[in-house]
């Protein structure tokens, strides 16, 4: 059984994954998704880093498609995506899921590719994919574990 804190969030996400508002969650959706995710941050569209969260969303819709037990052409509606969040976190699966997109938006977060990310960098990236700054801020000073304002990608990842 899902916890009410987590179906909110996952509520949440599936309300920022649906970019065209129709009420379900096609493979066009997490490629739109990837595209505002890239151009917030003043990626080139067809650079390496935006094609590996592209293919990263896809990943992560065509997991959550099969978790459902839909075809990965299909569609999710609000439940069956909530639903397939929660097999995925409770099978062990979440990782597989979510992981490919995870690693390119961290690598999309790091403009510079130097291995740091800088609370602007973070913030613009969250600001895009639809979380407030106070959000953005909050989640950076979590992951700030030794407070120097910045964060480092190998330590980000590992998380």
């Amino acid at each position: 059984m899902i916890n009410d804190a987590l179906r909110a969030e996952y509520e949440h996400r599936f309300s920022l994954y649906d970019t065209d508002g129709d009420g379900y969650l096609t493979a066009q959706d997490f490629t739109e998704r990837a595209r505002v995710l890239t151009e917030a941050v003043g990626e080139p569209e067809e650079s390496t880093k935006a094609q590996a969260l592209r293919a990263g969303m896809r990943n992560t819709f065509d997991e959550l498609a099969a978790l459902a037990e839909v075809d990965g052409a299909g569609r999710l509606d609000r439940e069956q995506f909530v639903a397939a969040f929660a097999r995925a976190g409770e099978s062990g699966a979440l990782g597989r899921v979510v992981g490919p997109s995870v690693a390119a938006t961290i690598a999309l977060a790091d403009a510079d590719g130097d291995g740091v990310v800088s609370l602007a960098d973070f913030a613009t990236v969250h600001r895009a994919a639809g979380y407030s700054d106070a959000q953005a801020k909050a989640a950076f000073a979590a992951l700030d574990q030794d407070g120097d304002g910045r964060l480092m990608v190998d330590a980000w990842q590992a998380t």
